[in-house]
């Protein structure tokens, strides 16, 4: 192709055409453009397809980071809401016109737990990955936003849990220093040192701690409980979105 644009060019200017020689050498310059320009057309939607391949990639990653989320979450929510309100009913029965001194006693020595459960680890890396790739960008503006404000949400949850959980163990280490309490697999202290302290306490001293300790843990859990039931809901929202955008696209 070059070599007959070549010899077209060598045959005007041998032939004295200046004009036509000119006209055609605008049309060459014409005609190259428009296969510079169709080039970069196809190399645009070359990077557009290639990019759109990422983005569901990554939407994937993302899609199946919630779902073992939700696996996690529903696999540790049942015993969050059960401590939770074991929780609430030992203050309860504390709190009644009806309770005594013994009523403090054998709930703070035989029934009171004030250990918590270990906090979920949310898989978040095709979210990093997302945000760090700048792939996040190339989304509708409602998905987009809608995982942002999801993810926001629960790290802020997150960190409340946190920071209430730093306070909790405080208050624990204090507890524990002080009482025994029902037996488990990480407190087995036996009946010769549980009898030992228990066989003289200070009532007013338990009384306040079991307060402190039980609404501290009332706190813990609640903040547990509905962060872990944030995440669920949510989870399955975006999940039903991403998969809808995916199949979309």
């Amino acid at each position: 192709m070059i070599k007959f644009f070549r010899h077209i060019r060598k045959s005007l200017l041998m032939e004295n055409k200046t004009s036509k020689y000119f006209k055609y050498a605008i049309g060459e310059i014409v005609l190259v453009v428009i296969g510079i320009l169709i080039a970069l057309q196809i190399n645009n939607w070359n990077e557009d397809r290639k990019t759109k391949a990422q983005v569901k990639i990554a939407l994937i990653a993302l899609q199946n980071d919630l779902i073992q989320d939700t696996l996690l979450i529903n696999k540790n929510l049942p015993e969050v809401i059960h401590q939770y309100q074991l929780n609430e009913s030992l203050r309860a029965r504390v709190a009644a016109p009806t309770a005594t001194t013994d009523t403090l006693i054998t709930i703070t020595r035989r029934e009171f737990n004030p250990n918590w459960n270990d906090r979920i680890y949310y898989n978040t890396n095709a979210y990093n990955s997302l945000n760090e790739t700048g792939l996040i960008e190339e989304l509708s503006d409602t998905l987009k936003t809608n995982i942002k404000n999801f993810y926001n949400g629960k790290f802020y949850r997150n960190g409340m849990v946190e920071n209430i959980t730093v306070d909790y163990r405080t208050k624990l280490a204090n507890y524990v220093d002080t009482y025994t309490f029902g037996s488990t697999s990480l407190h087995d202290q036996g009946p010769l040192i549980d009898s030992l302290v228990w066989r003289q306490i200070n009532l007013a001293h338990l009384a306040a701690s079991f307060q402190g300790m039980s609404n501290f843990k009332r706190i813990l859990f609640r903040l547990t409980k509905e962060e872990m039931e944030y995440s669920l809901e949510y989870s399955k929202q975006l999940i039903n979105q991403i998969d809808h955008y995916v199949n979309k696209k």
